[in-house]
């Protein structure tokens, strides 16, 4: 099957069971859950939150919400070619960012480039869903012919530190957005899942990091200055069943 046939067939596949979303809840915890259609392979992706998953972030002088984070998951092919988005949080997909006390433009005019920076340069025609609160699962049928790989980008708002400093000016190293941009940049997590095998449990690992500021979508492998954002995610795993 060509790349763009088995794009094509993928995206068909997902498409056929959104029908079939459903949450279901356990406890205080929730999972989202996509039910395959009729096919002898799919993934099962699950993310765990870590202790910085919900981030502190002071709106008004008495005011602090605990936000979730911006988060995408998606495949591509072993040699990088886009195939799909398994998950895209509202807020990035949609480009519906609240407005800061320190915006001088309306609503409808910000951008936050630095949220996930890889995925916005990769991912395309993808639907969106609200954050996560805590743990999910996602299913989806894919190729089984195909070798793919499953990446994950994770970022919160205003995680800043002593590498990333709310100060820090355009042009500076540490630079992420401004007072209200992302502190520590994105976190990108991979796994290669060699379709072939006939089950596997494969971990997603942190190979880097986005572009602080979101003038690109490359990788940085480079992990100093990154503290507490390693704990937003406590553990991802893709399973083939």
């Amino acid at each position: 099957m060509s790349v763009s046939n088995m794009k094509h067939a993928v995206i068909l596949s997902t498409a056929a069971v959104l029908s079939a979303l459903i949450w279901a809840g356990c406890g205080s915890s929730k999972s989202l859950v996509m039910v395959p259609d009729h096919t002898d392979r799919y993934i099962v992706v699950s993310v765990e939150p870590g202790e910085k998953f919900r981030h502190p972030m002071k709106v008004m002088p008495l005011v602090t919400v605990r936000n979730p984070p911006q988060m995408a998951i998606w495949l591509e092919t072993i040699d990088g070619v886009y195939v799909e988005t398994l998950l895209l949080t509202r807020r990035t997909g949609e480009q519906s960012w609240r407005k800061s006390p320190d915006d001088d433009i309306s609503g409808s005019e910000i951008t936050r480039p630095e949220a996930l920076p890889v995925w916005s340069a990769r991912g395309v025609d993808a639907s969106s869903a609200a954050t996560p609160k805590s743990g999910f699962e996602r299913k989806t049928s894919i190729d089984r012919t195909a070798d793919l790989v499953i990446w994950l980008e994770v970022n919160h708002s205003t995680d800043f530190n002593s590498a990333y400093p709310q100060d820090a000016v355009p042009g500076q190293v540490g630079y992420s957005g401004g007072p209200w941009g992302s502190g520590q940049p994105s976190l990108i997590y991979r796994a290669d899942l060699e379709t072939a095998m006939t089950a596997g449990r494969t971990e997603l690992n942190i190979i880097g990091h986005g572009s602080p500021d979101g003038t690109d979508g490359l990788i940085y492998s480079s992990l100093e200055g990154i503290t507490d954002a390693r704990s937003i995610v406590g553990h991802a795993v893709a399973v083939m069943e």
